[in-house]
């Protein structure tokens, strides 16, 4: 009777509870069955059990059903990061089935609309290290991990759940930091220079406000030499007089004038 009772305690002890489904991006408690939806698949009553499926201490990520929601066949992929007990990211686990060594299952592929039992054993790679497994007190899914990538362990560390997402500011690939570097050096070793030929040389005395009146000055002196020049070459036709009256006119004028000025020289005689 009493092996019974601890028989049946033991069990108890290892069943998962049972929870409402839970979504990405959410803490889920260690040992806490349940399902989370994405676009390319169902995680179907799935948990992170500790120490409970064999005598070898190992963890292991058992799901009762991964089922393909893709219109294609799609390699078994999953990201889900680990946290403490403080809610910090120790670690990530961006795991594809056609690039990894830590699964239980044989099957990497998956059919549309098929479905299987999946277990994923959990190791130290991929947590920071500074953390064990035993550290591992909350859960995440993260994404599908569409792309099947399988690097990235570390990228998180220390972040909430509401923070990860946005890459740490020293998570910059060793190519990008080295050009980086390059740039910046480059930029460094330009404004010395440009400040040695500034301070130290004549490169840029019209810098100085007289020199760039002077300059001025003498720029507008050669341009009216070339106007000059250019006038003596070409110099401007004179204004077409308009003409308002017809010749016969003004030839009218003319005689009137000198009739009027005969006349009074006449009138002036005998006054």
């Amino acid at each position: 009777m009493k092996k019974i009772l601890l028989f049946l305690i033991i069990m108890v002890g290892t069943i998962p509870v049972k929870a409402a489904n839970y979504q990405e991006r959410e803490l889920i408690p260690v040992d806490i069955e349940t399902t989370v939806v994405t676009r390319n698949y169902s995680y179907k009553d799935f948990y992170y059990n500790k120490n409970n499926v064999d005598s070898t201490e190992k963890d292991y990520i058992i799901f009762k059903n991964i089922q393909n929601l893709d219109r294609e066949d799609r390699a078994i992929s999953i990201s889900i990061a680990f946290f403490n007990k403080n809610k910090k990211n120790i670690g990530t686990m961006n795991y594809c089935a056609s690039k990894s060594k830590n699964k239980v299952s044989t099957q990497e592929y998956l059919k549309p609309k098929e479905e299987i039992p999946y277990s994923i054993e959990v190791t130290s790679d991929y947590l920071g290290k500074d953390y064990s497994k035993s550290d591992i007190k909350y859960i995440a899914v993260l994404s599908d991990n569409k792309v099947c990538r399988a690097e990235g362990a570390e990228e998180f560390l220390g972040q909430t759940v509401e923070e990860i997402g946005f890459a740490k500011n020293n998570s910059l690939d060793s190519s990008s930091q080295l050009l980086i570097n390059i740039l910046s050096f480059i930029g460094i070793v330009l404004g010395a220079l440009f400040l040695y030929k500034f301070l130290f040389t004549k490169s840029f005395q019209n810098f100085d406000g007289n020199d760039i009146r002077k300059g001025f000055k003498d720029l507008n002196k050669e341009l009216a030499k070339e106007r000059e020049e250019e006038l003596k070459k070409n110099p401007p036709k004179p204004k077409e007089i308009k003409r308002t009256k017809t010749d016969e006119v003004l030839r009218q004028e003319e005689e009137a004038r000198k009739e009027d000025k005969f006349g009074t020289d006449l009138h002036n005689l005998y006054k």
